[in-house]
């Protein structure tokens, strides 16, 4: 496959945690440490008239029905209606920050993942909440759902990975994931599961073998914040704080594509957070204050 950098949008005066889809195709949200919410034309490459500005630092972003769901360092949600640009819900449950807001679409659930070491489950018709899971006295940065939404991994700050069934959520395989932090996890269609971690390795584990681990890769030279899986075209992106993004093959038997700034005109610093646009195309976002667009053409 052959990767190009398309543009890279800059207008945020802060690091960059947060991307999420706009309300358009072509269109998308950002946020960060400036405490700012954007949209972005990404035509154009400029952003459009739309901000939203929070009382803190904003970690998570979620558009969903018409909605901007909003994560904040102070455990802040903060629900937009997107076509009246008022906000409709302000949950306060937690009081750190919320890493990852996650939309269960098969059950109409939000989960947020939370530095108090929590997840808490969202009803998205009225708000309320149905469950607060208290896994870990550690942060947890990623929540991740398999193919049919039977299964919820949960990527936990003591180097857990937590795997709950999804009618009770209660605990159906737990595992050692990672040395110090499990950060990052996805399904593949088959059902397996990747994680990253602060220790720079991806592992994948077999769903029909009990969650063994089936492969280890140290991938990057710092911790692995996000984890993006093409399940069409069959490539997997990883971000880390190293300050590059890799992109595999299903099987993560050939060489990856490292998109780092010497080479591929990459991020300068840390890469948080990495968003599908289309089959062909995704976005990350960076400490460097910028998002990147990138184009995947096959050979």
């Amino acid at each position: 496959m052959n990767i190009t950098k398309i543009n890279q949008l800059t207008a945020h005066s802060a690091a960059l945690y947060a991307i999420a889809p706009g309300n358009k195709s072509h269109t998308l949200f950002s946020a960060g440490a400036d405490r700012v919410v954007a949209e972005w034309d990404l035509i154009l490459g400029e952003t459009i008239p739309f901000a939203i500005r929070t009382e803190a630092s904003v970690y998570s972003l979620l558009h969903i029905n018409s909605q901007l769901v909003i994560g904040t360092s102070n455990g802040s949600m903060h629900v937009i209606d997107l076509i009246t640009k008022n906000e409709v819900r302000h949950l306060k449950l937690h009081d750190k920050a919320l890493f990852d807001l996650f939309v269960d679409s098969v059950h109409e659930r939000v989960y947020a993942s939370c530095a108090d070491g929590s997840v808490s489950v969202w009803n998205t018709a009225d708000w309320s909440l149905l469950w607060h899971l208290k896994l870990t006295t550690k942060k947890i940065r990623r929540v991740a759902q398999n193919k049919d939404a039977t299964l919820t991994a949960i990527a936990c700050g003591d180097g857990r990975c937590v795997v709950l069934e999804n009618k009770s959520h209660s605990i159906v395989f737990e595992f050692d994931a990672h040395e110090e932090s499990c950060n990052s996890a996805a399904f593949l269609p088959s059902g397996d599961l990747i994680t990253g971690g602060k220790d720079a390795h991806i592992r994948l584990w077999s769903s029909t073998d009990g969650f063994r681990m089936v492969k280890e890769i140290p991938a990057h030279n710092y911790a692995i914040y996000d984890i993006l899986v093409n399940q069409s075209k069959q490539w997997i992106a990883t971000a880390s704080r190293d300050k590059t993004i890799k992109v595999w093959d299903f099987d993560f038997n050939e060489k990856p594509i490292r998109l780092d700034r010497a080479k591929m005109g990459g991020h300068l610093n840390s890469v948080n957070r990495l968003l599908a646009i289309n089959d062909n195309r995704f976005a990350s976002c960076s400490d460097d204050r910028s998002i990147i667009i990138w184009q995947i053409d096959e050979d």
